[in-house]
């Protein structure tokens, strides 16, 4: 299904045409990912947040984004983050996790989407549009995000342990929907690892994240949640 309509939707909303226009690529080179494909396939645009994926963000793409806006690079990460009119827009490049620490990941060159997708959290986190409206979903995530479902797109164990932080992003993605549905293991593998978390995030981190629910739809279904389990009752004191 091409959602072409919606990403034109999305482009103009979100100023793009002038980053695009510096970006150089071909239309299906330039992709979505994220809050911004939540927008296209809801078709609903509110988000300011804005993430692109190209194949690679090379020194003369930086300079001429560097030179029409303000920028920071992340080079670590092969990310480029952007500020203007009140919208936040990050590129990245392919990229792949070589090394995980428990927070941060050493990352890599990646040459596709999919090895790329691997190193994300959700399943429709990882659902990627490009500026011709095509859609790559790799893990389902289309029709999890049509259904409510949160789900880790490995195993969520291992997928924690690689990062703590996206513990903290499932608590607060339950309140992206009214009923959201759950898997088992997911939540088992949140309650156990939640002894970890401070190990791994910085107590701003975690406020910043679990705060973001009062942006969402229905932030009571984090707090409902951080409240039924008493692992993680004191969670509710980052809110």
């Amino acid at each position: 299904m091409k959602y072409l309509n919606q990403v034109n939707e999305i482009v103009k909303f979100s100023n793009l045409a002038d980053i695009i226009e510096i970006l150089s690529l071909e239309k299906k080179d330039i992709y979505f990912v994220g809050g911004a494909v939540r927008s296209i396939l809801n078709n609903k645009y509110d988000d300011k947040d804005i993430d692109l994926v190209i194949p690679e963000l090379k020194d003369k793409i930086i300079e001429q984004i560097s030179d029409n806006f303000k920028t920071k690079y992340y080079s670590g990460y092969k990310s480029l983050a952007i500020t203007d009119n009140n919208f936040e827009y990050q590129i990245n490049s392919f990229r792949k996790d070589i090394h995980a620490t428990g927070r941060h990941s050493k990352v890599a060159q990646a040459y596709s989407l999919e090895e790329d997708s691997k190193r994300r959290d959700f399943t429709f986190n990882s659902v990627y549009i490009n500026l011709l409206g095509e859609a790559f979903d790799f893990y389902d995530g289309i029709s999890h995000l049509k259904s409510s479902y949160l789900k880790f797109i490995f195993d969520p164990y291992e997928q924690i342990q690689k990062d703590y932080l996206r513990s903290i992003r499932y608590v607060r993605f339950l309140s992206l929907f009214e009923n959201t549905k759950t898997n088992t293991n997911d939540l088992d593998a949140i309650i156990l690892l939640s002894k970890n978390i401070n190990e791994f995030v910085k107590e701003n981190k975690i406020s910043q994240e679990l705060k973001k629910i009062y942006k969402m739809p229905y932030p009571k279904n984090t707090i409902n949640f951080l409240k039924k389990y008493k692992e993680l009752n004191y969670f509710l004191d980052y809110l």
